[in-house]
């Protein structure tokens, strides 16, 4: 059903402005010089009739995604920070905004606060919202190997809403036990997913590259991709080694200088700042949830939560996924592009394409701010084939925090003021976690070298009584990691100790 755009609510929410950049050579920017030229690009594409400094000053809320830096040792930087990020921007573009956000962690916060916004602005609770973001990792790493002196601190005295880290995405068991980094997580996610599908390592691994090949030609044909070129299945196979299914050139590369920034505002407020209906892309479908615990998924290589969300946008939407013309599947490593995508009935042979940057090991990972840049190319996309639909999804955590949306030119008249796009975990099932495991059966594992050529190995294991528990190699047992590494152990029973509260140490009956 086409809507009429002359019988909206002049409170309807519309996308009316998208902004990226990417420096490709490194230089002394930090990221908050980089979000702000995003953003200034952004407010030029509005294309507003009262000029750029009208929008900016009609700006009420101004939200910065979280950056890596201040999420933690792995990326902190040396050389300060801003102490108000959306300040920064504000100053940047000449705004004075009542509103400043610094959000929670987490690859869903753009697509999340776009459908909060979106409920606010439908509300009249706020008129003009712009969603930021930027990571200049790259320049840091440069600027530490060439012990270059920067400084990127900023203070400023305006009051800031920080949401914090936000709702870990962990068990205490999981944390204790060694998943201490997502390249962990993931691979456990995905190894689970190879034995469903019944490969082999090596066949799991084929089949990766040829889904993450169709990635790569994306990006190399996108003038905002952080990594020129493009990579060849054989390519990406041949990189090196990360853990027993993974090479380098399968996952998310943070070194990046990359922004984006979205305006999302009324129709009356587009009206007021005469922003041209051609630049309005409508909401057609948002949702978004959270998953249980990676350990506690009756299959650890699906999220049923992911499948929910994307179900619900596009029942909001009434659309199916074959009235979809444009999608981007968040694609921090394989299986979750693949988790998402067999949900949804698409191949995952490199067949179709499921990216509209060239996902995050080739347009580039820049942080928890990927799918702004998802969103900016669903708006310009979307603008470009006026009678298509872009759905963008997102991803937090371990496959555990989830937001899709779907956009187009095409008018809708949905009550974002009163529609519920939220799905409750309540709705899941998950196992219990066992505290003092014996023994088991292997669920999933993960094998690999450490950076000083030791072997190392983690799983989810599974009681005989069906509760879960999470287990590594001790430090001095190789053995059992490369006989691991060496054949897939799934479904193999295990030996469990536990020499102190804080590990679990497994081996192979």
């Amino acid at each position: 059903m086409i809507v009429p755009e002359e019988v909206l609510s002049d409170s309807t929410p519309i996308l009316v402005g998208a902004g990226q950049v990417v420096v490709r050579e490194a230089n002394d920017l930090s990221p908050m010089a980089i979000a702000s030229q995003a953003v200034a690009n952004a407010i030029e594409d509005c294309q507003a009739g009262g000029g750029a400094a009208a929008v900016a000053q009609a700006i009420d809320t101004i939200c910065v995604t979280k950056l890596f830096s201040d999420m933690g040792r792995l990326w902190a930087g040396k050389w300060g920070r801003s102490d108000n990020p959306p300040e920064s921007i504000a100053t940047s573009i000449g705004a004075n905004p009542q509103h400043r956000i610094y959000t929670q962690t987490g690859g869903n916060q753009p697509q999340s606060l776009l459908i909060e916004f979106a409920r606010d602005i439908a509300r009249g609770e706020r008129s003009l919202a712009l969603i930021a973001g930027a990571e200049a990792i790259k320049n840091q790493r440069h600027a530490e190997r060439n012990k270059r002196e920067l400084d990127w601190s900023e203070h400023f005295d305006e009051a800031l809403e920080d949401r914090g880290f936000g709702k870990v995405s962990a068990t205490s068991q999981e944390i204790k036990n060694g998943l201490n980094n997502v390249l962990y997580y993931y691979s456990l996610i995905e190894q689970a997913q190879c034995h469903t599908a019944g490969r082999s390592i090596q066949e799991h691994q084929h089949a990766m590259a040829q889904l993450l090949e169709s990635f790569s030609a994306v990006a190399a044909g996108n003038p905002y991709a952080q990594f020129p070129g493009s990579q060849t299945a054989a390519d990406i196979l041949a990189a090196p080694s990360m853990t027993h299914l993974y090479t380098k050139r399968m996952i998310a590369q943070d070194g990046v200088n990359q922004g984006a920034a979205l305006l999302l505002c009324s129709i009356g407020k587009a009206k007021q700042l005469g922003i041209p209906k051609a630049r309005w892309i409508y909401l057609h479908g948002l949702a978004e949830g959270s998953e249980v615990e990676v350990t506690r998924r009756p299959d650890p290589g699906v999220s049923v939560m992911a499948g929910m969300v994307v179900d619900k946008a596009l029942a909001i939407a009434k659309l199916t996924i074959a009235d979809i013309d444009l999608i981007d599947i968040y694609s921090c490593f394989p299986c979750a592009v693949t988790a998402v995508a067999t949900h949804l009935g698409l191949p995952v042979d490199g067949s179709c394409q499921l990216t509209l940057t060239g996902g995050l090991p080739y347009f580039g990972g820049p942080g928890n701010n990927y799918s702004m840049h998802a969103l900016a190319e669903a708006v310009w996309q979307a603008r470009n084939a006026p009678d298509s639909f872009a759905m963008v999804t997102a991803n937090g955590g371990m496959l555990s925090k989830h937001a899709s949306g779907i956009y187009s030119r095409r008018p809708s008249n949905i009550d974002w003021a009163n529609i519920d796009t939220h799905i409750s975990s309540n709705e899941l099932s998950a196992c219990q976690v066992c505290a003092d495991p014996k023994s088991g059966s292997i669920v999933s594992y993960t094998a690999f070298h450490d950076k000083d050529g030791g072997a190392h190995a983690m799983i989810i294991g599974e009681t005989i009584g069906g509760e879960r528990f999470v287990s590594r190699t001790a430090k001095e047992d190789e053995e059992t990691a490369l006989a691991m590494l060496a054949q897939d152990p799934t479904g193999k029973k295990v030996k469990v100790t536990r020499p102190n509260d804080e590990r679990i140490y497994f081996q192979l009956e």
